[in-house]
């Protein structure tokens, strides 16, 4: 092809550089692609989607989306908060409870007494428990091994 078009249009040595690099692009993307589709199909999403300052504290809200295949049955994971200065402030649990499979749930703590503005960061530290509903067809570490976070709030979430 890039003799044709040399020949015929004229176009030198750059346009075969680029016709080159292009369809290079163009081959990896599509080679990588199914991988990337499921690598995204075994997650556990987790997004911490709001931070609104309560009369008694701060409230967390998280969107979760159980995409590993496998039925929860309970999850829960140990967080900790972190303060302007990246000092550890809090460490704590909170229970998702059950997590169907291929199912998003919306979940909400309060941190009593808490500051929003002054949490600059929450680590997932791990799972404080994670029930599988098939534990012999998952992995002993699915809850944290598939975790994904992402934080649409000013502060960081991070595992």
């Amino acid at each position: 092809m890039r003799i044709f078009l040399q020949k015929t249009l004229g176009w030198g040595r750059q346009l075969g550089q680029r016709t080159n690099l292009g369809l290079a692009a163009g081959l990896l993307y599509a080679l990588a692609t199914p991988h990337m589709v499921k690598a995204a199909e075994n997650t556990l999403e987790l997004e911490l989607n709001r931070a609104a300052q309560t009369d008694s504290g701060c409230m967390l809200t998280f969107v979760a989306a159980n995409k590993t295949g496998q039925a929860l049955n309970g999850v829960a994971y140990e967080f900790v908060l972190f303060d302007a200065d990246g000092l550890v402030d809090l460490m704590t649990a909170f229970d998702f409870g059950a997590m169907p499979e291929q199912k998003t749930v919306v979940r909400q703590f309060e941190l009593a007494g808490a500051q929003c503005p002054a949490i600059s960061q929450i680590l997932v530290n791990g799972a404080a428990r994670c029930d599988l509903a098939k534990p012999a067809e998952a992995a002993d570490d699915t809850c944290v091994s598939s975790l994904a976070t992402k934080s649409r709030t000013d502060i960081a979430f991070i595992k």
